[in-house]
C-alpha cells in the first residue's frame, strides 16, 4: 500500500483483498494511534462498496455489523512507540485498552467530526475481535537503525524483544484457518476463493463473496460426487463379483452396505446450500448402477 506509482484505488483493492482473504489481519503503523494514523485507516469507508456480501443487493442496505462475520480478527501493531500507556487518572492501561479507548466517539458535531467517528464506527464494528500491540524502537542509536536487518536479537533493546514475543505469542495462539459460513478451508478452496477475488478485482467488478462461496461450494460438491460415486462403485463391484449370482435380497443388501459408506463419505466432503442438489445427483447415479448390476445378476443366473 501507498505505492508511488500506483493510485488510490489500488490501495483500497489490496486492502479489499487482504480482508477477504485473512483470518487474522494485522496492520502496523508508526507512533501512536492518533487522528492521522486513524485517517490513514479511513480506506475502511470504502470496504462496503468494494466488497459485496450478495451480488446485486445495494452495500447500504446491508447493515456494516453484517460483514464482521466474513472479516477477520484485527491487530493493530504500532512500531516506534513513546507514549505511556496511562489512562486519564494515570492508572496502567494495556495496549487493547489504548486501541479502545483511541477508537471512542469524538465530541463534536461538525462534518469533520462525524467523518472521524465514522471511522471509528466502522472499525468496531467490522472487526468485532480487535487486539493491539505496542513496540518501542528496537534500537536508539540512528546508525545502528540503519543496519536493523542485520543485527542479532540479543543486540537489541530488551523491552523491544519482550514485546516482539508478546506479540508472536499472541499472533500463534488466535490464529485460525479461514473459514466461511462457520466452514473452514482447505487448500484448494482457499485457492479457488483467492482466484475468484482476484478475476472480479482485476475485471474492475466487485467481489462477492456469496458468488465466490457458491463457486467453491459447486466445485467441492462435484469432487464429492466423483470420490463417493467412486467408492461406491468399487465396493459393490467387489462385493458383487465374489458372490455372483445372487438372491435379489443379497444384491440389495450388498447395494445398501455401498450406499451408506458413499452417502457418508459425500456428507463429510460435500458443502453449501447446493449440497442436496448434488446429493439427489448421487443418489441417482447409484440407482442407475445398481439397475446395471441387478441385470448383469439376472444374466448371470439364467446361464
Amino acid at each position: 500500500m501507498g505505492a508511488l506509482d500506483e493510485d488510490s484505488n489500488h490501495d483500497v483493492r489490496i486492502f479489499s483483498l487482504a480482508i477477504l482473504l485473512g483470518s487474522y489481519f494485522i496492520y502496523n503503523s508508526v507512533g501512536s494511534i492518533d487522528e492521522n494514523a486513524l485517517s490513514q485507516l479511513s480506506l475502511v469507508i470504502n470496504l462496503t462498496k468494494n466488497i459485496q456480501i450478495k451480488a446485486g443487493k445495494i452495500n447500504d442496505e446491508i447493515d456494516p455489523e453484517e460483514y464482521a462475520q466474513y472479516f477477520p480478527s484485527f491487530m493493530w501493531v504500532v512500531r516506534d512507540f513513546t507514549l505511556q500507556l496511562l489512562d486519564s487518572e494515570q492508572e496502567p492501561i494495556t495496549p487493547k485498552e489504548y486501541l479502545e479507548k483511541a477508537l471512542g466517539n469524538q465530541k463534536g458535531f461538525s462534518e469533520a467530526v462525524e467523518q472521524k467517528n465514522r471511522i471509528r464506527k466502522l472499525l468496531k464494528s467490522f472487526f468485532k475481535e480487535r487486539d493491539c500491540c505496542t513496540m518501542i524502537r528496537p534500537l536508539t542509536q540512528e546508525s545502528q537503525l540503519q543496519n536493523l536487518v542485520e543485527m542479532e536479537m540479543e543486540s537489541l533493546r530488551a523491552e523491544f524483544v519482550e514485546q516482539v514475543h508478546t506479540l508472536r505469542r499472541k499472533v500463534i495462539n488466535r490464529i485460525k484457518p479461514k473459514t466461511i459460513n462457520g466452514r473452514p478451508l482447505n487448500g484448494e478452496m482457499l485457492f479457488n476463493l483467492a482466484s475468484s477475488y482476484a478475476t472480479a478485482i482485476n475485471n474492475g467488478a466487485v467481489p462477492s463473496i456469496e458468488n465466490s462461496w457458491s463457486y467453491i461450494c459447486k466445485n467441492e460438491c462435484l469432487k464429492a460426487v466423483a470420490t463417493s460415486f467412486a467408492e461406491f462403485e468399487r465396493l459393490f463391484y467387489e462385493w458383487f463379483q465374489d458372490q455372483v449370482p445372487m438372491q435379489e435380497e443379497e444384491l440389495k443388501r450388498i447395494f445398501k452396505q455401498a450406499k451408506n459408506t458413499a452417502l457418508e463419505i459425500f456428507n463429510k466432503t460435500a458443502v453449501g446450500e447446493v449440497k442436496d442438489e448434488f446429493l439427489t445427483q448421487l443418489k441417482k447415479n447409484m440407482r442407475q448402477k445398481f439397475s446395471h448390476f441387478s441385470l448383469e445378476n439376472e444374466k448371470s443366473s439364467e446361464s
